[in-house]
């Protein structure tokens, strides 16, 4: 997003998509979007809010018939669920190492053969000409040892979170009224939970979770200084109000289901405590 408003003060011209309620980009507005003048799609392959994974490969196959470069943000999806470049149909892939247990801080940019892309920062013609500076040696080896890995044991992971996912979201909604599950509940990332707890703020139940020894997050790591609601719940239509009380749980392959079990026993009295002392909760 803010990559786009900058683009957009430098001159260029930018569209900017619309999503339904799930999250979900429709390949057929992508189409209506490209016209003679457009030189890039960018879209992110799964959202790091909602968890929503795009049918990029239907875009994909748009964008190679338009002949439009097409580029997708796989931070979220790259080492936690297949990512074919040729399959997804897509010129340009980025990644960060941090998502799936690489060193943080260690990124790469995929740019199929052809592609011209602008330097991202002038000076020496270290990684291919594309980003001037020594290269960090270490973080390059612990990103690919971590991708390595990653590959090796992907099914194997999956097959370990998503029950503990798909039991977190259903215990979440039967244990607690007015919980909102957002993003799409099967087409969504493997470790990935998210709802919106109505007449509370996030906040408040992050910090009664983080004393009994849960990590948690209201909203995506971008925007967690921002007071303001998330612009990607109030793309998806959750009210101000009820975008308040988003929270976000990500299962990694050390969590198990006495952890999940812990959550669902300690979340409910954290919300009912709140909401007694909500002006929102007695008036609804």
């Amino acid at each position: 997003m803010h990559s786009a408003r900058t683009l957009g003060k430098w001159g260029f011209d930018v569209t900017y998509l619309s999503v339904d309620g799930c999250g979900f980009v429709d390949p057929q507005n992508a189409e209506k979007a490209i016209t003679k003048d457009t030189i890039l799609v960018s879209i992110t392959h799964a959202s790091n809010e909602i968890g929503t994974i795009e049918p990029i490969a239907e875009i994909g196959k748009i964008t190679r018939e338009k002949g439009v470069y097409f580029h997708i943000d796989a931070v979220q999806t790259a080492g936690q669920i297949p990512v074919d470049v040729n399959e997804l149909g897509v010129d340009l892939l980025s990644l960060a190492a941090q998502g799936f247990y690489g060193p943080k801080g260690a990124g790469a940019l995929y740019v199929r053969k052809g592609v011209r892309v602008t330097p991202l920062m002038d000076g020496g013609i270290q990684e291919s000409g594309k980003r001037a500076g020594t290269e960090n040696v270490p973080a390059i080896v612990g990103l690919g040892k971590a991708a390595e890995l990653a590959k090796k044991e992907m099914a194997e992971r999956i097959q370990h979170l998503e029950p503990l996912r798909d039991k977190l979201m259903k215990g979440l909604v039967e244990r607690i009224d007015e919980v909102l599950i957002t993003g799409h509940p099967q087409k969504r990332l493997p470790g990935h939970v998210s709802v919106c707890v109505r007449y509370i703020e996030g906040e408040s139940m992050l910090m009664f979770l983080n004393m009994q020894g849960v990590a948690a997050s209201s909203g995506s790591t971008c925007t967690s200084k921002a007071l303001k609601a998330s612009h990607v719940l109030a793309a998806i239509d959750i009210p101000a109000a009820d975008a308040q009380g988003s929270l976000l749980f990500t299962l990694g392959q050390d969590n198990q289901e006495e952890d999940v079990d812990y959550v669902l026993e300690i979340l409910p009295p954290i919300v009912q405590r709140l909401r007694e002392m909500s002006p929102l909760y007695h008036k609804k």
